[in-house]
């Protein structure tokens, strides 16, 4: 799903900027899928430090801590990714897109967040446990032309999110949703397993820890206390 995030339904142009929210095992998979696919730039917001860590090394060019960034409602965070994704060139005769700071942002948009399904007992926390703030965001950072795609479930029940009606109904923002991200299980799983075996996609750092089929309850406590990207459980 993670892959499909990038490398799928509208997959990433090269050169492109690129936001990815969260970090976790969808995240940093989607990381992997925007490096493939040539991203100039890849942004991403994670509150856990491993996370951000681990990150840097599978592609990104920027992590932020959205717990230090936020700022009141959110501006720093918007207003920091948005200066991120200028050129240089603000004049709109000149290939600008003119001094609004809402005509900046990436071009695509990845949201791999959610809501917090399980509590989280020992590392950071997010900044919004329903996950419903970070979609708002995906839409703010959205530019005009762009595209967001989100894939993270376990929202609470009640959660909305409100848009602009004219922009959403007459914008130019494009937005795929769905939690396999476009992926055919027959078409691209033989595509990913090559792109492991190519060494392209680093599945090996997205295995926190392996355990036996008697440990499945530890094996899910620790994905859920977010101390490891992702458990792995052996049959033998």
């Amino acid at each position: 799903t993670g892959l499909g995030l990038a490398m799928r339904r509208m997959p990433i142009e090269a050169g492109m900027d690129v936001l990815v929210l969260g970090a976790g095992p969808l995240g940093l998979s989607a990381v992997q899928g925007a490096r493939i696919q040539g991203a100039a730039q890849i942004i991403v917001v994670e509150p856990i430090r491993a996370r951000r860590d681990l990150a840097m090394k599978l592609g990104a060019t920027t992590v932020i801590d959205p717990n230090v960034d936020r700022g009141v409602g959110n501006a720093d965070l918007i207003a920091k990714i948005r200066a991120l994704c200028k050129t240089g060139m603000e004049r709109s005769y000149a290939g600008g897109r003119g001094p609004n700071p809402a005509a900046y942002g990436p071009m695509y948009v990845l949201e791999a967040v959610g809501g917090d399904r399980f509590p989280n007992k020992t590392a950071e926390k997010s900044p919004d446990p329903t996950g419903g703030k970070v979609l708002f965001q995906a839409w703010q950072l959205c530019p005009p032309g762009g595209w967001i795609r989100t894939a993270g479930v376990g929202h609470p029940p009640g959660t909305s999110v409100t848009f602009p009606a004219g922009a959403w109904s007459n914008g130019t923002k494009q937005q795929a949703g769905g939690n396999f991200a476009g992926v055919n299980t027959k078409r691209d799983i033989p595509m990913f397993a090559r792109l492991m075996e190519s060494g392209q996609f680093d599945a090996k750092s997205l295995v926190g820890q392996t355990f036996s089929l008697d440990r499945a309850k530890d094996a899910l406590q620790a994905a859920a206390d977010r101390t490891i990207i992702s458990s792995v459980i052996t049959l033998t």
